[in-house]
């Protein structure tokens, strides 16, 4: 008498969902991502959220009102944060260049008021006696991560002139270059 056997046979199908089931790591390979990020120094005026090309306005220096005649009348640059405040990138050597004005005349600063003109002197310290020339530049020193404060004051006098009523104006040209 014979009997019959059934041999099951394992069809390919079955085969790769039991390999799939149960991982087999025979070997391992590593590699590398590469990240960058390319800083380059920067300087910002007054807090400013990020460089720009044109700084716009600094701030203004407002003598008090004054008659047609008087001495010497103190005033000083006052920005947004106060003084004028610069931040650079650590190790940079920023300097601010404090230029021409719109009434410069024979190498002086001058306010105008149609067509009148008064002299006046910018100081790089309270005393005012280190005066800033026109074109003159101011180094910063070496920054660390704080903002350094840059403070600008200016003197005006009518110098014993009369001078007709008016309002006396300049704009003075800054640059900052690091």
């Amino acid at each position: 008498m014979f009997r019959f056997v059934k041999v099951l046979v394992p069809t390919a199908a079955a085969v790769l969902a039991a390999s799939a089931a149960t991982p087999a790591f025979a070997d391992s390979s590593t590699g590398t991502i590469a990240v960058a990020l390319n800083v380059t120094n920067a300087c910002v005026v007054n807090g400013a959220a990020s460089p720009s090309a044109n700084l716009g306005s600094l701030g203004s220096i407002q003598f008090p009102d004054q008659p047609g005649i008087f001495g010497n009348v103190d005033g000083q640059l006052v920005g947004s944060l106060g003084t004028l405040q610069v931040q650079c990138s650590p190790n940079v050597s920023p300097v601010l260049t404090i230029g021409s004005g719109a009434n410069d005349n024979a190498g002086k600063r001058r306010m105008a008021s149609n067509g009148n003109t008064v002299a006046y002197r910018l100081f790089s310290d309270s005393a005012r006696t280190n005066e800033i020339s026109i074109g003159q530049q101011l180094s910063l020193g070496t920054m660390s991560t704080a903002a350094v404060a840059v403070p600008i004051y200016a003197r005006v006098t009518s110098a014993g002139q009369i001078l007709a009523a008016g309002s006396y104006t300049d704009t003075v040209q800054v640059t900052l270059t690091w």
